[in-house]
Parts: structure tokens; sequence; C-alpha cells
């Protein structure tokens, strides 16, 4: 399923996924840093203190960072987390979502993560 994403407005919209609730996708921020820990211990992805601090601490000219939020059991909670450096931005290098709850999120934030390089690349060009 292809999902038509506007990387502008990230912070306005919501998404429909084929199952699981709807989501939004927003940059990553330090505050995330709970959640985030939580999404990777869900996923059992394993993760040093410094790599979750490097997650939440990019320089935004160089590297996007993407959380993808979601309402479960009344909670707004992480269920993914995505990030693609902005020079090669070929591929996101960091992709983890929880499958349990979305169906069609990874498709999502990674083409969200791709298109946003594709307009940093082309504003720098």
């Amino acid at each position: 399923m292809t999902h038509p994403v506007d990387t502008g407005a990230l912070l306005a919209r919501s998404y429909a996924l084929p199952y699981g609730p709807r989501v939004r996708l927003r940059l990553a921020r330090r505050s995330d840093l709970p959640a985030i820990r939580a999404l990777l211990e869900r996923r059992g992805v394993p993760a040093s203190e410094l790599s979750l601090d490097r997650l939440v601490r990019y320089d935004p000219r160089r590297r996007v960072v993407m959380c993808a939020s979601a309402l479960v059991g009344g909670t707004e909670t992480i269920v993914g987390i995505g990030a693609i450096d902005l020079a090669d931005g070929a591929d996101p290098d960091t992709l983890v979502i929880d499958e349990r709850l979305t169906g069609g999120l990874g498709e999502l934030l990674g083409a969200a993560l791709v298109r946003r390089a594709q307009t940093h690349a082309r504003h720098a060009a």
C-alpha cells in the first residue's frame, strides 16, 4: 500500500494504516527518549544509552529522525522511529516499528524519511 506523504505537513496530519490506530509523524525530540527506549525494548532491539542519546540529539541539517505516535489504550505511544542521513538519503539507516500494533507503518515512515532527504537534496543543490 502506498501512502501519500507530505513531509511539509508532518505535524498537521495523521495517517490511517491498513490496521491499527491512526498515526502521527513528527520529528523526534529529547523528551521522547523514554518512549523510544520502551519501543526498542518491546521490539527486542538492544540499544545503549549512547545510541539512544544519538537518536534524539541530531543535527537537523545533516540527519532527520522521525517518530510515529498513536493513541494506544488512551495513551500517546511511540510506535515507530526512523532516521536517515541527509547526505546520502537513499534509505533510512534506522527503522524500528511495532508491527503488532500497526500495519503498514514501516512503509509510511520509510517513505516520509526518504522524501524529506530528497527535498533537502533539491534545496541544497
